[in-house]
Formats: structure tokens, C-alpha cells, sequence
């Protein structure tokens, strides 16, 4: 039996990667509007897909937001998006699947849980004595990186900390003037977030990651 040629293995394993690329959602808010925008990329499939997008008010019961029913021949480079309202919600959970002509699920996405920028405010929080005390801003900071630099679509936001993170990721992104152009949160449990910038305008950019009161990055960015 003939042994495959080693640059043969490589291209083959580089396509099922590829292939089988996950799904990341994201979610932006902006601060006092009751709106939240949804994006997130395909998956390269060996056939015809179509999306469901999930909504939940508990991460437990969950009903469809929006559905596509054409299949198509999509690939990972291709980017959906979609807008929501919170009404009475504190907070929301989306999650998207893909599925085959033949009803198979091929991907889950991750779970992207918003607070609704209106009624959510810090003092709303649940009392803990670990937010009593202002935590100090040096321990962790610059735990996150960020790429890429310049960036014109999506920037990706990777904790490379140690320890584990203990509370709600507040980003903050703000303009040269200072004024607060974009404000999203994520849940505790994702070290890797992707923040959709193609709606900002071409320009300078300060980017503040805060966690328990601690900011552990603020770093500048080119939105090309």
C-alpha cells in the first residue's frame, strides 16, 4: 500500500478545518437604545444550508427569531446579521443553527447573552461583597489580545489571562473625541469575542475591556 505523500496530508487536514470552521456570534448594543444587532458567519458545507436564529429570556426555554428557508451554498467568509428589540427583558439569549436539505444539524454556534442596555446599569446588579470594593486596575491588565490592527470588519478579542474570569466582560469602544461609539458585554465564559467595527467610521479608536470594575485592557486601534 502506497503512503500518501506528506504535502497531501496537509492540504487534506487544511480542508477539513476549513471545512468544519465553527460558528461565532456576536451581539452589539449601544448605550440607552432597547436594540441589540446579531452577526455571525457560516460554515463551508459540502451542500445547501440554511440558519434558524434562537432567542431566549432564560437560556432555557428558546423559540425561533428569525429563519431563512432557502438553502444555499454558503461558505465561512459569508457574514449574516440581524436586528432585535428587547421589550420588558433584562436579559437575552441567542444562540444560531445551520442545518442540511435533510433537516441535519451541522452547527451550533456559541450563545450570546446581551443585557438590554436600557433597563441593565450597574447598580441594578445582585449585591456581592467581591463589588463592594473597587477592584485594582493593574493585576490583569493587557491579559486581552486584540487583532487585527488595522481592522476593517471584525476585531477579535482573546483573553490570554490565567486566572478565570469573574464577571460580565464590559467592552467600551470610543472615538478620538472620547465619546462612547459602541458598548457591548459578554459573558464570563467567552475568552474569545469578535466585535463587529464595519459600522464605524474610518479613523482612530480607544477600546476598554472591564471586568469587576478592574479594566483590564485599553489599548488604540485604526478602523480602516
Amino acid at each position: 500500500m502506497k503512503k500518501l505523500p506528506a504535502l497531501f496530508l496537509l492540504v487534506l487536514l487544511f480542508l477539513c478545518v476549513e471545512t468544519w470552521a465553527g460558528i461565532t456570534l456576536s451581539a452589539v448594543t449601544q448605550p440607552g437604545k432597547g436594540a441589540v444587532t446579531l452577526q455571525w458567519n457560516m460554515i463551508n458545507y459540502p451542500g445547501s444550508t440554511a440558519y434558524t436564529l434562537f432567542k431566549s429570556n432564560d437560556g432555557v426555554t428558546w423559540k425561533v427569531s428569525a429563519a431563512n428557508p432557502v438553502f444555499r451554498n454558503y461558505t465561512s467568509s459569508t457574514i449574516l446579521a440581524y436586528r432585535d428589540n428587547f421589550s420588558d427583558e433584562k436579559k437575552l439569549y441567542y444562540r444560531v443553527k445551520v442545518y442540511d436539505t435533510n433537516a441535519n444539524i451541522v452547527d451550533i454556534s456559541n450563545t450570546a447573552v446581551v443585557d438590554n442596555p436600557v433597563k441593565y446599569d450597574v447598580v441594578d446588579r445582585p449585591s456581592d461583597k467581591r463589588d463592594a470594593e473597587p477592584a485594582p486596575v493593574t493585576g490583569n491588565r493587557n491579559v486581552w489580545q486584540m487583532y487585527p490592527v488595522p481592522v476593517n470588519d471584525i476585531l477579535n478579542l482573546v483573553y490570554r489571562g490565567k486566572d478565570r474570569i469573574r464577571g460580565v466582560i464590559n467592552i467600551v469602544i470610543q472615538n478620538a473625541t472620547g465619546k462612547t461609539v459602541t458598548r457591548f458585554r459578554a459573558a464570563s465564559n467567552n475568552k474569545q469575542i469578535q466585535v463587529p467595527v464595519s459600522n464605524l467610521h474610518a479613523g482612530q479608536y480607544y477600546i476598554t475591556i472591564q471586568v469587576m470594575q478592574e479594566v483590564q485592557m485599553h489599548e488604540r486601534f485604526i478602523k480602516q
